[in-house]
């Protein structure tokens, strides 16, 4: 059986030179440079058997595999019902039902605002804030509406990410107060003629910067445009390509301050349902105040509920917000520093001999490393956790649903693979649990990266393989 599975894999990356010798002790060379490197392994949960392994310590770039690490950890450390608090406090009220100010302190819920939770929506929040000011008795706000997001502190961006991808809704990072997936719209039209100058027609909500447009029209479908800038820059660019003959043109750049437009949002919210307010929105501290009272505090969903978004839908900033959480909990800064080297703490601590190394919890940065070895021991490790069934139901089933819904569809094949897929340039991967039509249950890794093939030809032989694994164990 491992010298099938073998010889599969060695369909599975092309290329490949297998001498008598090396059949026989089931080693291969596999051509790099036109093949790319592989990193696999899988293993039997029951037995630990080895099934079968290529380049399994081999330390390669993991793309949102890296996002298994990050929920394991939560899970582990925090809980499958741990929820992120958001405070809406006061400075103190008058006998005139006036508060002074009120003040938001941000939990680093990554929810906050999000369209994907009924009460995450704007809407929602501001009403049960709305409704616990008029029964204190609150009318009108004296003072100004104050934003906290001082739960997060130092650099902003992590050293690790790349230009390209910073100022892109996929590259948004967390805020202390995040507000609507930090993700905002700009809007673009483009000419009939393909190479043509494309403008800008709106960007919702206003970031207020000002734009360069260097985007042309293209003979395709494809949004190959990208954003670039910071919160310092007044200027921010988009560049690249998008569908030609299209009047309208929408893509998703990363919010530069969350927490202002959560407060510009909050205030206009106010003043439209019955509650003056008479001052400005201002980011601040509670510090600054005496007398304060807490009003409403909103609960986030719980970690898993959160978890299914990171390992279904991918979403690196929910998966970016967990790690910062995690070092939070351990009494530590909230920073990219702190929370990257608690994960790498957590997990050599927890897998001897880890070679893994993290530089996000989302898996963005290219910098990232681990094995396929590493991340079966991962995957072991859960297996035998209390958290177990938690962490199960938040990866993605092969063939219904998450990143993994196109993926084994046939039946008798469907819903045998649940787990986890990343992708990035030259980079895809795949990792969790085979049930095998033997019945075994297999924990398995796949990582290929610097291949020059297209996607779609190499995503067809690893589902090839993973299918062969199923149906032959």
């Amino acid at each position: 059986m491992k010298l099938y599975l073998f010889s599969l894999l060695v369909f599975l990356i092309g290329c490949a030179y297998v001498s008598d010798d090396e059949q026989k002790k089931e080693k291969y060379d596999v051509d790099v440079s036109n093949a790319g490197t592989v990193s696999f392994m899988v293993v039997d949960l029951e037995s630990d058997e080895i099934i079968v392994s290529h380049n399994e310590s081999k330390r390669l770039i993991p793309a949102s595999l890296t996002k298994i690490f990050t929920t394991a950890a939560a899970f582990e450390k925090l809980g499958a019902d741990y929820r992120f608090k958001t405070k809406f406090m006061m400075s103190g009220a008058s006998e005139n039902s006036l508060a002074r100010n009120l003040i938001v302190v941000g939990g680093g819920d990554p929810s906050l605002g999000s369209s994907t939770f009924s009460e995450t929506k704007p809407h929602n929040i501001f009403s049960k804030l709305k409704s616990e000011l008029s029964e204190a008795g609150i009318t009108s706000i004296n003072g100004d509406v104050v934003i906290d997001p001082s739960i997060y502190n130092g650099i902003k961006y992590p050293s690790k990410r790349i230009w390209e991808d910073m100022a892109n809704y996929y590259g948004a990072v967390p805020s202390g107060l995040s507000f609507k997936e930090n993700t905002f719209q700009l809007t673009l039209s483009s000419p009939q003629n393909v190479g043509g100058q494309c403008k800008i027609i709106n960007c919702e909500p206003d970031i207020g910067k000002n734009w360069e447009c260097f985007v042309n029209s293209a003979a395709n479908n494809k949004d190959s445009a990208y954003i670039y800038g910071h919160p310092e820059m007044d200027t921010w660019y988009v560049s690249g390509s998008i569908p030609s003959g299209r009047s309208q043109f929408t893509i998703k750049g990363a919010m530069p301050d969350p927490a202002l437009l959560f407060g510009r949002e909050l205030k206009s919210f106010l003043q439209k349902n019955g509650i003056k307010v008479q001052g400005q929105v201002r980011i601040g501290g509670l510090e600054e105040y005496e007398e304060i009272k807490l009003i409403y505090e909103h609960l986030s969903p719980s970690m898993l509920e959160l978890c299914k978004i990171v390992n279904k839908k991918s979403n690196n900033l929910f998966a970016d917000h967990i790690l910062y959480q995690l070092a939070i909990s351990d009494e530590k800064d909230a920073n990219w520093d702190n929370a990257s080297l608690l994960l790498n703490d957590i997990w050599s601590k927890a897998l001897p001999n880890s070679t893994a190394n993290f530089y996000d919890g989302s898996g963005l940065s290219p910098f990232n490393r681990f094995s396929a070895s590493d991340m079966v021991k991962v995957l072991t490790y859960m297996e035998k956790s209390d958290n177990k069934e938690a962490f199960l139901s938040s990866l993605s089933i092969a063939g219904e649903d998450g990143t993994l819904r196109n993926l084994l569809k046939d039946e008798g094949i469907k819903g045998r693979f649940i787990g986890k897929s990343g992708s990035m340039q030259e980079v895809l991967t795949y990792s969790g649990y085979i049930t095998t039509e033997g019945g075994k249950r297999l924990a398995m890794c796949i990582m290929v990266n610097g291949f020059t093939e297209p996607y779609s030809g190499l995503r067809s032989r690893i589902t090839n393989l993973i299918e062969e694994i199923i149906r032959k164990n």
